[in-house]
């Protein structure tokens, strides 16, 4: 990583810069680094900055007052996702290689599947709400990052699925779904593909989600954020039972989902359609805005209860299922698919 430039989501901590978490009300000063910010430092990353992040990292959009409010570069007027929203930007306009980030429910694969860069999220279950990584120009700039070696994937066995998992009624865009076929073509000739469908319980695991992530904000100030306060009132409604309950079937569900899909990864899209306009998630009710945003990339979060690793190469999305799709392979896995994706990109016109 010597020689890297990388600049710092404005959830991470630098001892003697300020942190805001999204709303300049909530700024104080760091009196330590961030673990993961102090290793890239160890490594010789220079962080020269801050990047604009949603409020608490608590939706997969950024927009409030007081805040710059960034456009996708891929769809200009469009959302650039969240909520490691400024990174994805930065590196989307060439301004940098790489970004740091970190990602909970698909805050680093969103908004680089929204701003169509790559955004990685390795394997491990999140500590303290979520996992830190990079948001690059390129798949091989990834593995340049983390250092992984090439591997082989023979033998590897690959899910598609184009179906929507947590929210069966959301559209799915033609274009989308198709390309996630043509990555899956690509790896064919190394890996066995089958057709998926979503497992039985994925609604189960949806709700469970839910509360976990509303419980989360059982405890945060709100401060001018109505959606945030929305979610502290939702949180503190959530029982120690549910908690349970979720807690038992998150653990569950690799077993679970290894049986149901008899796969050692799973290529899905990343995000159901183009970005939506600029507005359109807070124009809404808090309600209808945390459906919305499942509905928009239904998905993204799976990866993260199972702590396997995913990927997303701008449309397309690549997550582990068995121990054999580890971090490696699933880079690798992105590799193949990359060419793919570049070609599908040049073929379509934004909004499409």
């Amino acid at each position: 990583m010597g020689g890297w430039v990388i600049p710092a989501k404005d959830t991470a901590d630098v001892a003697g810069w300020p942190t805001s978490w999204g709303n300049p009300s909530r700024r104080t000063i760091a009196a330590e680094t961030s673990p993961f910010v102090e290793w890239m430092l160890r490594e010789g990353v220079q962080i020269n900055g801050k990047t604009v992040t949603s409020e608490l990292g608590a939706t997969i959009y950024a927009e409030r007052p007081g805040v710059p409010v960034l456009s996708s570069p891929a769809y200009p007027g469009c959302t650039p996702g969240g909520s490691s929203t400024g990174a994805a930007v930065v590196v989307a306009e060439g301004l940098h290689r790489a970004a740091h980030g970190s990602d909970a429910g698909g805050s680093l694969r969103v908004p680089a599947a929204a701003c169509e860069v790559v955004g990685f999220k390795p394997a491990g279950r999140p500590v303290s709400g979520s996992v830190d990584g990079f948001i690059t120009a390129s798949v091989a700039d990834q593995i340049e990052l983390w250092g992984t070696r090439p591997r082989g994937l023979e033998g590897l066995t690959v899910g598609v699925l184009t179906q929507p998992l947590f929210t069966p009624n959301a559209r799915v865009a033609a274009d989308r779904a198709a390309v996630v076929e043509q990555a899956a073509a690509a790896v064919s000739d190394v890996c066995e593909v089958l057709e998926i469908a979503p497992y039985p319980a994925a609604t189960e695991t949806y709700r469970h989600f839910s509360a976990r992530i509303k419980q989360a904000f059982a405890k945060a100030d709100p401060k001018d954020s109505a959606y945030i306060a929305w979610l502290r009132d939702e949180g503190r409604s959530v029982t120690p039972s549910q908690l349970s309950t979720a807690r038992h079937h998150i653990d569950a569900l690799p077993e679970v989902l290894r049986a149901e899909w008899g796969v050692d990864a799973v290529i899905t899209p990343m995000i159901a359609t183009d970005p939506p306009p600029l507005g359109f998630f807070p124009s809404l009710p808090p309600a209808d805005s945390f459906e919305a945003q499942t509905e928009w990339s239904p998905w993204g979060s799976l990866f993260n209860l199972t702590g396997a690793p995913a990927i997303a190469v701008g449309p397309v999305q690549i997550g582990g299922v068995s121990a054999a799709a580890d971090d490696a392979a699933v880079l690798e896995l992105a590799r193949l698919v990359e060419p793919v994706v570049a070609g599908w990109r040049e073929t379509r016109a934004p909004g499409r």
